[in-house]
């Protein structure tokens, strides 16, 4: 089976975001034939150009499958193959928290264009009010490797009699929140707590932060289903989460990892007072394996839907 993998490329010119890319490897183990095409550029001139050359690596490569990354990388996928026979497979990554136009212009393109539409919640599914897939991203346990507390902190400079708590994104990203996470640390009135954004950093490298961590601070506003959270479990991190996605869902049962009752600081405050007081690493990881959220599991899901919407099988199953 050849599928091409659409996503956006502009977090670094050309390239896909690290999750991204890690579903296309695990896609490609199993003896898939892969190719990534990178959207470059914004606005309907940019996806344009870019549904021009998707057509004409379309047409030159013939693939039974096109799976886009986004609804907009959807919306350009769909144009690229207008007219033709290669079936479209749509990850939706985000939520709709509201209801507004793009949310019915998905819901149209998933009922008219695309043949199959996964999302990465039950909460995104609800939110758009129809019956999708389910498969939220896998964490590739390989990378996301159990690292001695002691000798992580020394890898990332930590201190010695702090207490670190990580926080995994770029502080100028509004969705995130990260004066949130500031306001509910600044509550714990400890100067020997320390807020850490990560950021800039390659994602191999974020594994020692998650391990050297005493907690992981989630504070979106939305999610599908973080990536984050599932690497902080693989590598048995306490955290905390605002209520987004399907965290609550990954967390359940797992001591050591607290979802806040709401978004107001001293909420997360409380949850974070009662991470740093677990003083231990979870069993987070246990969790990750039990629910199948590895990358190879989620691939194998993944290819089920590929069969399912090209009536082609995948040889190596």
């Amino acid at each position: 089976m050849k599928v091409i993998f659409v996503a956006s490329g502009n977090k670094s010119v050309g390239r896909v975001s690290a999750f991204v890319q890690s579903q296309f490897d695990s896609l490609k183990e199993t003896g898939l034939e892969m190719r990534l095409f990178p959207v470059v550029g914004h606005g309907v001139r940019a996806h344009l150009r870019a549904a021009s050359t998707l057509r004409r690596l379309i047409l030159k490569e013939k693939p039974d499958i096109v799976h886009a990354h986004y609804s907009v990388c959807g919306y350009v996928a769909s144009i690229a193959t207008l007219f033709l026979k290669t079936k479209v497979v749509v990850s939706i990554l985000g939520s709709f928290p509201e209801k507004n136009i793009k949310r019915s212009i998905v819901r149209f393109f998933i009922k008219h264009f695309w043949a199959c539409t996964l999302v990465k919640s039950k909460r995104t599914a609800d939110q758009l009010d129809m019956n999708l897939p389910i498969i939220p991203n896998g964490v590739n346990l390989d990378q996301f490797h159990l690292i001695d507390q002691g000798q992580a902190r020394k890898a990332c400079g930590f201190e010695e009699g702090k207490k670190y708590i990580i926080w995994c994104s770029h502080p100028s990203r509004p969705e995130k929140r990260f004066k949130l996470a500031q306001d509910a640390v600044a509550l714990l009135l400890d100067d020997d707590v320390v807020l850490y954004p990560v950021f800039d950093q390659p994602h191999d490298e974020i594994v020692k932060y998650m391990c050297a961590a005493d907690a992981l601070l989630l504070t979106s506003a939305s999610e599908g289903s973080p990536n984050v959270i599932k690497e902080a479990m693989a590598s048995n991190c306490p955290l905390v989460s605002t209520d987004v996605g399907d965290v609550r869902w990954i967390t359940k049962d797992v001591e050591g990892t607290y979802v806040a009752d709401n978004d107001s600081p001293d909420s997360i405050c409380n949850c974070l007072k009662k991470a740093l007081e677990f003083n231990k690493r979870t069993r987070g990881r246990e969790e990750i394996l039990r629910k199948g959220l590895t990358s190879e599991c989620i691939a194998e899901k993944i290819i089920d839907l590929y069969q399912t919407a090209s009536n082609t099988k995948h040889e190596s199953l």
